[in-house]
């Protein structure tokens, strides 16, 4: 049993573990549906897993319906974001999410991913006006967040612009290479063992990178994340432009998720001064949050440089934009 496994089976959570624990609930979930388990099988397991899940006081992902249509019609009028934390997806926002999460004066919402960019729908998972103004009288000052890997998404990026014209903005970048060799592992993950990995374009990561570059820019192979192809979830410059230009520079923070997860407490009481809060050192987590459970074979470094010379040129122009070369491009 995995020490994952055990934290949910036993209800383990202390402190800003609560944050996380959506995320272990979703893990195991997850492992039993990779590995074809049936949930009468361990019936007993399977309750307490679902019994968990429904009483989360922070989600990962999905939230249970009943949930939802509890708080859309109980609590009073909503608070919109302050500010929002996005990123390409497996850029490692989750764990820069639960370490901002861990301020006292950052009013969370109900899900780390709302998964969508239109505000006016967002209501059940946002916190109350009632639960910010509590917040800020308890510590000065209160500010909601919003937290979705959705660096890439148009509609959250003109969205909120006009719902909450003061927001600020929180982007995390990882080198594109690295984050598709994750992406790829993920991509794994949620097919399943009988998934993309038995087939002819999942069994090694050069295969799952070939086709990607064989049918840029058409459409992208199978996938089990459909939201974002894995070539195109690593060209950033466009996005990121386009959150410069709606937002202006004075209210867009970078982060380079390398420097990130060298200096953690450094990243994050730079963001907490960036959103205009006394900076706190954040309690640190014995690993990585987000992190795939399954094992799989290093990148082969052949794959690794034909993906770092595709993504050179847009690199190259993202670096132009920010004024900042964030080394991706150099030999590794």
């Amino acid at each position: 049993m995995s020490k994952s496994d055990s934290a949910v089976q036993e209800g383990a959570c202390t402190g800003d573990d609560r944050y996380t624990e959506g995320f272990q609930v979703f893990e195991q979930w997850q492992l039993r549906r990779y590995h074809n388990e049936r949930h009468l099988k361990h019936p007993v397991r399977s309750l307490r897993l679902g019994w968990r899940y429904l009483t989360l006081n922070h989600y990962f992902g999905a939230v249970p319906p009943i949930r939802l249509w509890w708080r859309s019609r109980f609590g009073g009028p909503r608070a919109l974001p302050d500010f929002t934390c996005v990123g390409a997806l497996k850029s490692g926002t989750t764990d820069l999410a639960a370490y901002l999460m861990q301020h006292p004066s950052v009013v969370v919402p109900l899900t780390k991913e709302i998964g969508h960019g239109f505000p006016a729908a967002w209501g059940p998972y946002l916190p109350t006006e009632r639960e910010k103004a509590a917040v800020a009288e308890r510590t000065g000052r209160a500010l909601v967040g919003h937290f979705d890997p959705l660096l890439h998404d148009v509609p959250l990026i003109d969205n909120l612009r006009e719902s909450s014209p003061g927001a600020k903005v929180i982007i995390m970048l990882r080198d594109p290479v690295r984050r598709a060799y994750s992406h790829y592992k993920w991509d794994l993950f949620l097919s399943g063992e009988n998934g993309l990995r038995s087939g002819r374009y999942g069994e090694n990561f050069g295969d799952y990178v070939s086709l990607a570059l064989g049918a840029f820019p058409g459409p992208p192979p199978p996938t089990m994340l459909p939201t974002m192809p894995m070539l195109a979830a690593g060209i950033y410059v466009n996005s990121v432009r386009r959150w410069l230009d709606t937002y202006g520079r004075e209210n867009v923070h970078l982060v380079a998720a390398e420097d990130f997860f060298a200096d953690v407490s450094k990243t994050v009481c730079g963001i907490h001064e960036f959103l205009g809060l006394p900076a706190v050192e954040p309690e640190l987590h014995a690993e990585v949050v987000n992190r795939n459970p399954l094992e799989y074979p290093p990148a082969e470094v052949e794959s690794l440089a034909r993906l770092r010379e595709f993504y050179r040129p847009y690199n190259e122009e993202l670096f132009e934009l920010l004024g900042r070369d964030l080394g991706w491009n150099r030999p590794a």
